[in-house]
């Protein structure tokens, strides 16, 4: 049984009459951390180039960056 885009609404409404407006914002706000954790899960963090070019000191951020390259080489272990 596959759901289209008017059953998921029409269930969506039901779920907020039920548990009224207020529990909306957490409920975006939680899923919203899971997908993030997800993603990280999945692809890894996309924000380590970010704190890797903030770093001061070269000899750290070389060092990192070459570890962050040898674990996007080597093969995931499964």
């Amino acid at each position: 049984m596959k759901f289209g885009p008017l059953e998921i609404i029409l269930i969506l409404t039901i779920i907020l009459v039920i548990t009224g407006a207020s529990f909306a914002p957490s409920l975006g706000k939680n899923l919203g951390k899971g997908v993030r954790q997800l993603r990280q899960a999945v692809g890894g963090d996309k924000n380590k180039t970010k704190v890797v070019t903030s770093l001061n000191d070269g000899a750290a951020a070389k060092a990192i960056n070459r570890r962050v390259l040898e674990q996007k080489r080597s093969p995931k272990a499964g």
